[in-house]
């Protein structure tokens, strides 16, 4: 059996009559970043409280390195849980230096200590020098690393994010849930991060629970998340994409609008049933030598390849993917074929 380093086991979480979490569970290995990745209002921010200790559960337990931090007869207070937090708002002590945050809840170590602690933090993320500089000198993302910083200094045990990047720009959002997930695997420390962002979530996490509706989906790689999604809601949320009614005609294949496709293992549907597939633009590409036609309809360019809107002659509209120097215009009728090896395959709604 795997060590298990944050156990969260048939929560409930309630506000006056609203169930907000509902049959909640999740289990993350030591040193191991996990998300909780989801629209607004679908539980995520107060499942985080109530790891961190700010929500009474109704039901169900939290767990952490095998001590009991949430039960039915036992609650610790989020001061002696062990575990550290970084909020949306950065919150640094605007009259306090990089380093003087960065130690702010270390008063109670020996100064030395804290001294190299501070020197290994500086070094995790890439801020060496600036150590006494004050926030309104750093920039936004530099920022967001002394916060992660001070967070991280204590050692906790877990280390929880709530949208730590949502104020910053796309690009940088991207490229700091990156940064972040090295940081923090180089420290050791294991991580749960809360976003409503996939690619945010794809950039940071090992393992993702997407949640709707107060329960987990499907928590998984982002890898079988994007490939292999169980339930339809986790198709669409981790990548735009649209359904495509389709036939089983055999323990390995559908029939279609774009013929017979073969998957790569066995369907767990009967043969003759009614299916949809999930359908990406990376799964439908331009063809010319293709006989199955398409009438674009929109383009988008994308700087190396164009998104392109097509309408199927059976009416329905895909997405599809053409290099950029396959240039045509809205109104063609172009050659498409699918790239696909593994089916995404639901039962038709």
């Amino acid at each position: 059996m795997d060590t298990v380093a944050l156990m969260v086991r048939s929560i409930r979480l309630s506000y006056q009559d609203n169930v907000i979490v509902d049959d909640f569970s999740l289990g993350l290995k030591p040193q191991e970043l996990g998300c909780l990745l989801g629209p607004s209002g679908c539980g995520k921010s107060t499942l985080l409280r109530a790891i961190a200790g700010f929500q009474e559960l109704d039901s169900g337990e939290i767990w952490l390195d095998n001590e009991p931090l949430s039960t039915e007869h036992h609650r610790v207070s989020p001061e002696h849980r062990g575990v550290g937090m970084v909020f949306q708002d950065i919150a640094l002590f605007p009259h306090l230096t990089v380093a003087e945050n960065i130690t702010f809840g270390l008063t109670d170590w020996p100064k030395a200590s804290q001294g190299k602690r501070l020197a290994e933090l500086l070094e995790l993320i890439g801020l060496v020098g600036l150590n006494q500089r004050y926030p309104h000198e750093l920039s936004g993302g530099q920022q967001q690393r002394v916060a992660l910083a001070r967070a991280m200094a204590p050692k906790p045990k877990l280390l929880l994010l709530d949208e730590p990047f949502s104020g910053l720009d796309t690009e940088l959002r991207g490229r700091l849930a990156s940064e972040v997930r090295t940081i923090l695997k180089s420290d050791g420390i294991c991580s749960l991060l809360v976003t409503h962002d996939q690619r945010e979530a794809f950039d940071f996490a090992d393992r993702i629970s997407v949640m709707y509706g107060g329960q987990s989906c499907q928590f998984d790689t982002p890898f079988n998340l994007y490939h292999e999604p169980t339930d339809p809601f986790v198709a669409h949320f981790v990548g735009a994409g649209e359904m495509v009614d389709a036939r089983v005609e055999s323990s390995r294949s559908v029939s279609s609008p774009l013929g017979v496709l073969t998957n790569d293992t066995d369907l767990e549907f009967t043969i003759g049933s009614d299916v949809q597939i999930f359908l990406r633009p990376d799964d439908l590409i331009h063809d010319d030598d293709s006989s199955y036609k398409a009438t674009l309809i929109g383009k988008h360019f994308r700087g190396a390849h164009h998104l392109y809107d097509v309408r199927l002659d059976n009416g329905v509209v895909l997405g599809c993917l053409a290099p950029s120097h396959h240039d045509h215009e809205v109104g063609e009728r172009i050659g498409v074929s699918l790239d696909i090896e593994h089916l995404v395959v639901f039962a038709k709604q």
